[in-house]
């Protein structure tokens, strides 16, 4: 398919009416800002000096500390038409942040003492089997004690420290480590506390005011987390309370707030004098009227469209234009890179490219059909933007696992069916027909480089790039070498002439000089003038670059063996399973088999031919025909579903 056409869009006016037309911008949904300083090559101050401060930076900020992730908001929804000063959020935010401080210290001091009693429970279920009482320990005067736990096998070290002036006593040893006390007075602590680290004693505190038996204070623990929990569903009911009334208010002033505050940020984006201001963006051409219902309401401003400048200092945003089929492709395209915006849309050829290989390397007609339907659910159900993959996918598998007479790996389940029909070559099974799937891998990737070259040959020349498109390995005389070196290598195969030979090999050798002296040729083509470097650097640099070329045509086109490697990988891994349910039995253990292997089978060489299959389409095409130089079309908006103080428009403004 093709790439959105855009519009260059130019908004002036009263400097007043900068917040209006930015507004106006936001509110389509439509805009992709762009620093016009950089499109007019300005000296103006665009805005972006010290001098602009954003006046509701501060104000969202303390409305987000309150935490707003419990206020429902609508993310579509419009600016509220009232207005609120900074000073006035701030002053809110405060008054609400009163009210909620004493509660939240209050939550954090619950939160902590669970956490802490939950710990000191763990620890003394390991003391259990002790007469120790733990409100004793807390009276000495002159000795100090730790409690935690070291590795077991740190145990007989302590034999070397027996002089060092502190005791361990282990009380519960489990899953390799043993529970203990170490004793030592107050002048000993800290080099105990030193040989005890290096023995790898982890040390964990227990709450201080513990009395009687470790069972005793356990009970006793159990009961006071008890009574803490039950104060912090209460406290927590507290701070919803006070949310719950505060919501109206504090939803009115973060939306505002959040879309004052972005406003500001894309006024760094205009140019400003004094009493003027220039903004400037593109805007899609289907969605020009709608652009223009919102921006034609803002008074006493100039709006004018004309095509994106060609020669312009930054490049128009691309905004892919794809069809019902290879809309979902879109996002491999995406990962590489996207094109410039008067580049070539390669979706469609992805989309035909990778749906083709993975049904030829996946093919079967059952697992294809489960594979459809779970992409069909992912993709209508949740949402998941690789389903509408899997369902193309899924579709391509079941229709060559048709052609294979493959069915949840039943090599024979159709062969009745290609008998009734009379196609003498049909079933194609992977292991009685090697050389076909060898070959035809070959055929397809040669196929498939030859239209990557074409591609490229037809974009370089609108771009006027004449080495490339002429003399470059995947111009014309790259097509006419590679085309030639083909045609010789079928007509010896076959023990067929289909060219001559002295035809072929002139053809080679008269296409390998044109890439060699492809710069200078270039050159003259465009009649631009062409720097000669040093001849021995000349030679070595462009043979370096022809053997390249060489080794590049040779490895790209057999890299698509794998394509017939792998329907036979995936007809031996179902004969695996097969075998084994055989070998088990003709009772449910037999099913269960096939079951847990066609699943088995699904997920691992369903995600290695993935990846294969978008490796072939990164490496040994895209690398023939597209650059992904471009920049993504990204419209200021701004939504109310993240609590945080960036949004993408931001980004797209810097970029």
């Amino acid at each position: 398919m093709s790439i959105e056409k855009l519009e260059l869009v130019s908004i002036a006016g009263a400097l007043p009416q900068l917040n209006a037309a930015i507004t106006a911008c936001l509110r389509s949904k439509v805009f992709h800002i762009e620093n016009a300083a950089k499109l007019l090559g300005s000296t103006e101050d665009s805005g972006g000096g010290a001098g602009l401060i954003n006046p509701y930076a501060d104000p969202l900020h303390a409305l987000l500390e309150l935490d707003l992730r419990k206020i429902q908001l609508d993310p579509d929804a419009e600016p509220l038409p009232e207005e609120f000063t900074p000073e006035q959020i701030l002053d809110e935010a405060k008054r609400i942040s009163d009210r909620l401080k004493t509660v939240r210290d209050e939550l954090e001091n619950a939160r902590r003492q669970i956490a802490d009693y939950e710990s000191a429970a763990i620890h003394l279920k390991h003391l259990q089997p002790s007469e120790l009482d733990l409100g004793e320990l807390t009276k000495c005067k002159h000795i100090l004690y730790r409690f935690g736990r070291m590795p077991e096998e740190n145990l007989q070290k302590l034999d070397f420290y027996t002089d060092a002036g502190f005791i361990f006593q282990a009380y519960h040893t489990a899953h390799e480590y043993v529970w203990g006390f170490y004793f030592a007075a107050q002048e000993r602590i800290m080099s105990a506390d030193a040989i005890m680290k290096g023995l790898l004693f982890e040390r964990y505190e227990l709450p201080p005011d513990l009395t009687g038996t470790p069972e005793q204070a356990l009970k006793d623990i159990q009961i006071r987390l008890t009574e803490r929990k039950a104060d912090l569903e209460r406290l927590e009911k507290a701070e919803d309370g006070i949310i719950e009334a505060e919501a109206d208010q504090l939803g009115r002033m973060y939306r505002f707030a959040k879309y004052e505050s972005e406003i500001w940020k894309l006024r760094s984006q205009c140019i400003r004098t004094q009493d003027k201001f220039s903004l400037m963006g593109y805007v899609p051409v289907s969605e020009k009227e709608n652009f223009k219902k919102f921006i034609d309401k803002v008074p006493d401003i100039s709006v004018t469209y004309e095509a994106p400048w060609a020669d312009s200092r930054v490049q128009p945003p691309v905004r892919l234009k794809n069809g019902w089929f290879s809309k979902p492709f879109s996002m491999f395209v995406e990962m590489y890179g996207l094109p410039n915006y008067n580049g070539y849309n390669p979706t469609s050829f992805v989309a035909i490219t990778y749906t083709l290989l993975f049904g030829i390397m996946f093919g079967d007609l059952g697992q294809g059909l489960v594979l459809a339907l779970i992409g069909w659910f992912l993709d209508k159900k949740k949402n998941f933007s690789l389903g509408g993959i899997m369902t193309r996918i899924g579709v391509s598998s079941a229709v060559f696992g048709t052609l294979y007479g493959s069915v949840f790996g039943f090599e024979e389940a159709l062969d009745p069916l290609w008998e009734k029909t009379g196609i003498p070559f049909l079933p194609l099974k992977a292991m009685e027909n090697t050389n076909v799937f060898i070959y035809g891998a070959i055929g397809i990737g040669a196929a498939i480089i030859l239209i990557s070259i074409l591609i490229n040959i037809v974009m370089r020349l609108k771009h006027r790039e004449y080495d490339e498109a002429v003399f470059g390995n995947n111009g014309i005389a790259g097509l006419a070498f590679f085309s030639s070196a083909l045609l010789l290598i079928v007509g010896l195969v076959t023990g067929k002439q289909i060219i001559p030979q002295g035809a072929a090999f002139a053809v080679l050798g008269g296409t390998l000089l044109l890439m060699f002296f492809r710069e200078p040729l270039g050159h003259w083509m465009a009649r631009k003038h062409y720097e000669m470097p040093p001849i021995g650097e000349f030679i070595a640099c462009n043979l370096c670059e022809c053997i390249e070329f060489l080794i590049g045509y040779t490895s790209n086109t057999i890299s698509f063996v794998r394509v017939g490697g792998f329907v036979f990988s995936h007809a031996g891994l179902m004969g695996v399973v097969m075998t084994l349910a055989e070998n088990i039995g003709k009772d449910h253990k037999s099913v269960i088999t096939v079951i847990i292997g066609n699943l088995f089978v699904m997920c691992l060489e369903g995600l290695i031919v993935g990846i294969q299959v978008l490796r072939l389409e990164f490496y040994e095409i895209f690398s023939r025909c597209y650059d992904g130089d471009g920049k993504p079309f990204t419209p200021v908006t701004v939504t109310f579903d993240d609590y945080s103080e960036t949004r993408q428009s931001e980004q797209t403004a810097h970029a």
